[in-house]
């Protein structure tokens, strides 16, 4: 049976570490094997600092696995989506790798990011260290409750991840779509409580939806729904805050790449129920997108052996 990576699926922590980085060019056959022992790495700092209740994931991006895994590919990794006809900008870029690493303290994080980079030396480039953090009950920087329909308990494996009956070679793998988002924090402040709460499409205390008679069809909640309860997408957002820029880092993991498609095609406005975009891009600039399948702890070892 297929092993997880046991971060996709993690519940929250109050800190995330995420590196973007680039393989050098003829690498693959060393990275094969480093990339299969980073979920050992994982687990013996997460046994050393139980505490802090690390955990991590090694994500490929759609661009280079066929460079690094040429004899099997996940049927529905693609590169991220163009949606050239959108009046948002999704700012999509190639990276090779995504590690995130997250847990309950700072330093943890930082710990494990220098022995992620210290494995991967001289067989890497970092094209960039995104940090996240927890803000007060689970909310992001409006100040709302972050994607308060997510998936809970068992239902975060079953929408997240592959099946073995769907595809047995990737069997527990996820795709993932991320996204880097620049947050407005000026413009928001200046709306009223109402006018916030309609864009969201939930009420700011308690994320309880609002009535139909008020909810708007392009307001955030209902944007991103575009299946029923959005149980078809496991969420792993966390907020960033930098002096000049704070915002949200997203991830969205699923099963299937076509549900991360069409929930974004949805937001933007593209799709054939759409009325338009997500109100709550008005606030947000998308900085950078990129997709990436996470693979098996199974699938990493046994490739790294061939």
């Amino acid at each position: 049976m297929a092993r997880e990576q046991l971060g996709i699926c993690a519940e929250a922590n109050l800190h995330g570490s995420y590196l973007l980085l680039n393989a050098l060019e003829g690498h693959e056959r060393i990275l094969r094997s480093k990339l299969a022992r980073l979920p050992q790495l994982f687990d013996r700092l997460a046994e050393h600092f139980s505490e802090a209740l690390l955990s991590g994931v090694v994500a490929i991006g759609s661009n280079y696995w066929d460079l690094l895994y040429p004899d099997a590919r996940p049927a529905e990794l693609n590169a991220f989506a163009d949606f050239s006809a959108a009046d948002i900008e999704l700012a999509a870029v190639p990276v090779d790798f995504l590690i995130q690493i997250r847990s309950d303290r700072l330093d943890v994080n930082i710990i494990t990011c220098q022995q992620v980079l210290q494995m991967l030396q001289g067989h890497v480039e970092v094209q960039e260290l995104l940090q996240g953090f927890r803000y007060l009950d689970g909310r992001n920087l409006t100040g709302f409750i972050d994607v308060p329909w997510n998936p809970k308990a068992r239902r975060r494996r079953q929408v997240s991840l592959i099946d073995a009956k769907a595809q047995p070679v990737f069997a527990a793998g996820s795709y993932l779509y991320l996204q880097q988002l620049v947050f407005d924090h000026a413009s928001w402040s200046q709306l009223t409580l109402t006018e916030q709460e309609d864009i969201m499409g939930f009420d700011k205390v308690h994320a309880k939806p609002l009535h139909s008679s008020r909810i708007l069809p392009d307001s955030h909640r209902l944007m991103m729904q575009p299946i029923v309860d959005g149980a078809d997408i496991l969420m792993q957002n966390m907020p960033s805050y930098q002096l000049k820029q704070q915002g949200l880092i997203q991830l969205a993991y699923a099963a299937s790449a076509q549900a991360l498609y069409s929930q974004l095609s949805h937001r933007v406005g593209l799709s054939s129920g759409s009325v338009g975009h997500d109100l709550l891009l008005n606030y947000h600039r998308i900085e950078l997108s990129a997709a990436f399948f996470a693979p098996s702890i199974s699938f990493l070892e046994l490739a790294a052996k061939a």
